[in-house]
């Protein structure tokens, strides 16, 4: 097959099929070879190897000549002789590209659709309108303010080329779940990580926490100052370490190993790492283990 870079070639000679293996010799492949005479051939070959032909027939008795551009080849030569068409090639991209980043419509389906006028207002006061550029926080930060409407149990953002399409769906058979207002921590530890859709962050990664404690309060603060309850919509993790203890009758990596495990299993979550001592009592080693592990929590999330 013909590669999309090609320019074919025309060499006379006494024996122009010599010429090809003169070529061949040298890692040139050919295509398409036509034999248009006793002592002429056209045949083509990859545009990037034209100097290395010229130089292989310099000088010798072949009569070679480059005929035209064929393929892709052609269509870039015709585009560097004309760079208006060019540049209005590039322009078009370009504007295909840009006009992708921003929205031009907003269309609002499933059986929550009665809710469209609401839902583009939720849209709006997230920054999300036409001619405004996409994003996806703004997206998510949409679909939970839209989870609030009275009975929609399903809200999704999403972007297609310039369409931004509103999924609500609503069920009058199934009750809207009773939402949590707060986001509280479920274990004693460190915030590793806390994402906030909606509602108030009262601490922040890094910060030390006890159980119970309210991490996301479900209010905001208006720019009046005024104080709005609502409902958090929010997730966080907690690195919490715990302290246990195993006996075992010999001092051993699987004796470790087992005591690792087992206190794992007792502070729950997922390992993160660990530190232990042992010390021998009563001809029994005990192995001292803290875990720190990492307990994930969220609320409307």
């Amino acid at each position: 097959m013909t590669p999309l870079f090609a320019e074919e070639w025309q060499v006379q000679a006494v024996a122009p099929f010599r010429a090809l293996d003169k070529l061949a010799r040298r890692g040139i492949f050919v295509y398409d070879v036509q034999k248009i005479g006793t002592t002429c051939l056209k045949f083509r070959a990859k545009s990037k190897e034209s100097e290395k032909i010229f130089a292989i027939f310099r000088g010798s008795c072949y009569t070679v000549t480059k005929c035209r551009s064929v393929r892709l080849k052609r269509l870039a030569d015709a585009l560097v002789r004309r760079p208006g068409i060019l540049a209005g090639v590039l322009l078009f991209f370009a504007l295909g590209f840009c006009s992708n980043l921003f929205v031009l419509d907003i269309r609002v389906e499933g059986s929550g659709a009665r809710y469209e006028e609401r839902a583009v207002e939720i849209l709006r006061e997230n920054g999300l309108q036409a001619f405004a550029p996409f994003g996806e926080d703004k997206a998510a930060k949409a679909g939970a303010e839209l989870l609030g409407l009275p009975g929609i149990v399903f809200a999704q953002v999403q972007k297609s080329g310039c369409i931004v399409t509103v999924t609500l769906e609503e069920s009058e058979e199934t009750p809207v779940p009773v939402r949590g207002s707060d986001l509280k921590a479920p274990a004693d530890g460190e915030v590793e990580e806390i994402t906030v859709l909606r509602g108030t962050a009262l601490v922040a990664a890094g910060d030390t926490v006890e159980e119970g404690q309210t991490l996301v309060g479900g209010f905001f603060e208006t720019p009046e100052g005024a104080r709005k309850d609502t409902f958090a919509v929010a997730r966080a993790s907690i690195l919490h370490s715990y302290t246990g203890e195993f006996i075992s009758d010999e001092k051993s990596e699987e004796a470790l190993a087992r005591a690792v495990a087992s206190v794992n299993m007792i502070a729950g979550g997922e390992p993160v790492d660990y530190t232990y001592t042992v010390r021998e009592e009563n001809g029994k080693f005990v192995y001292a283990v803290t875990v720190r592990v990492r307990v994930a929590c969220s609320v409307n999330m």
